[in-house]
């Protein structure tokens, strides 16, 4: 009878840990997808952003030197449209940049609410096991 149980004990380990194993692949897979799909959401921002301002620039200087050498308007009645449009195209860059901001705190608390569960959780383990350890001493016993 003794002999039968250490077995059980054994699949029963083996089985856990199956299970927790599929878990954390799950899991894994899940976050390095997302992770991926993050990345490149980024990379495409980054190029967006780039190309914007490229193109703002670009746009911005050949529409004042059309309207200058037309003789429509002078430089100077031109250049605070230029900059207000400046003003609004750096206002959206510091809103994208207080996003990352956000993105970024978040996945640093994430990875330090993880550090803790792993550092933690050995020691609840530990503690579990010797807590029961105690009633299965006790109930040996009586």
């Amino acid at each position: 009878m003794q002999s039968g149980k250490p077995s059980k004990d054994v699949d029963n380990i083996n089985d856990s840990f199956q299970t927790f194993s599929k878990t954390c692949s799950v899991i894994y897979n899940k976050i390095s997808k997302k992770q991926y799909e993050y990345l490149q959401a980024i990379s495409g921002i980054q190029d967006d952003i780039f190309d914007s301002c490229n193109g703002l620039v670009k746009q911005q200087v050949d529409i004042l030197e059309d309207y200058v050498n037309s003789g429509l308007v002078s430089k100077e009645y031109m250049m605070p449209l230029v900059e207000m449009a400046n003003r609004l195209i750096e206002s959206y860059l510091n809103y994208i940049s207080l996003e990352y901001n956000l993105a970024l705190s978040r996945t640093q608390y994430h990875h330090k609410i993880l550090q803790m569960i792993n550092d933690v959780t050995p020691k609840l383990m530990k503690t579990y096991l010797e807590y029961i350890k105690q009633f299965k001493t006790f109930s040996l016993s009586a």
